[in-house]
């Protein structure tokens, strides 16, 4: 049987990706898709020497198409919050609403993007070489709990990609957000009849440059609390319960805050 509500897709930041069990679980029936944008997983073996993320966002619109089930939910994190902006506004028809989870701004949002974009390949190479010698300490670095399953998803997500990878995307999401017209673009969609959310981690929601107008024009606007910018590993069932009451609740809601 193909299910009622249109899918959710999940689009992924600068490293790793979203399709892991342990954060899909929590979404229950809903039918979710994760996929690996260009340069990574499955797509590693992508030629990302002159990557845009003009070529991301056609690359998730074929992977919409291609569902064949019509607009769908977009959720895109941090990166892949940016490249969900410019899905929505190349290719409208296929996206029924859109979710920025502490996507990116402005360059302030990027500033990490921006280090690694100035950096040659080698130094990219040495230091994710660093970080998958300890996992461990990379996602405790970034606020995350130390288990044995968030150092598996550190262990998985930093493997994902190739350094090189993890560079030009770096050095693409700068050049989109630099842009002035990156900000007009996410104002005309967020003055359009297209519902977009705002989700952010209560720990990391003040460093998010979101500006006021984008605070007052979205429909919904979560903060999840006692978590940070990687919500999805510190807290599965707050992330998704947080898309879902934005899915719920954001489309036919006037503008309000939320507490998830």
């Amino acid at each position: 049987m193909i299910p009622r509500d249109p899918p959710i897709v999940l689009l992924h930041g600068l490293i790793g990706r979203l399709g892991d069990p342990e954060i899909l679980a929590p979404f229950g029936a809903r039918d979710v898709h994760a996929p690996d944008l260009l340069g990574y997983g499955r797509n590693r073996d992508a030629d990302t020497s002159s990557l845009s993320l003009e070529d991301q966002a056609r690359h998730v619109a074929g992977f919409i198409a291609a569902l064949d089930r019509g607009p769908v939910h977009l959720a895109g994190h941090s990166v892949g919050g940016a490249v969900a902006v410019l899905v929505a506004q190349r290719f409208p028809d296929h996206v029924r609403s859109l979710i920025s989870i502490e996507g990116n701004f402005t360059l302030k949002d990027a500033f990490w993007s921006a280090q690694l974009a100035d950096k040659s390949d080698a130094e990219v190479a040495d230091i994710f070489a660093g970080y998958i010698a300890d996992p461990a300490a990379w996602i405790a670095g970034a606020g995350v709990p130390v288990t044995p399953w968030t150092t598996a998803l550190a262990r998985d997500w930093l493997v994902h990609q190739p350094a090189a990878t993890v560079k030009a995307q770096a050095r693409a999401v700068v050049a989109a957000t630099e842009a002035a017209e990156y900000l007009k673009t996410l104002r005309r969609l967020m003055a359009s009849d297209l519902p977009v959310s705002l989700i952010a981690g209560g720990r990391s929601a003040a460093g998010w440059d979101v500006p006021d107008w984008a605070n007052r024009a979205c429909r919904l606007r979560i903060n999840i609390p006692q978590v940070g910018h990687l919500m999805m590993a510190e807290n599965p069932e707050a992330h998704a319960r947080a898309i879902l009451t934005c899915l719920d609740n954001g489309e036919t809601q006037p503008h309000r805050q939320a507490a998830a």
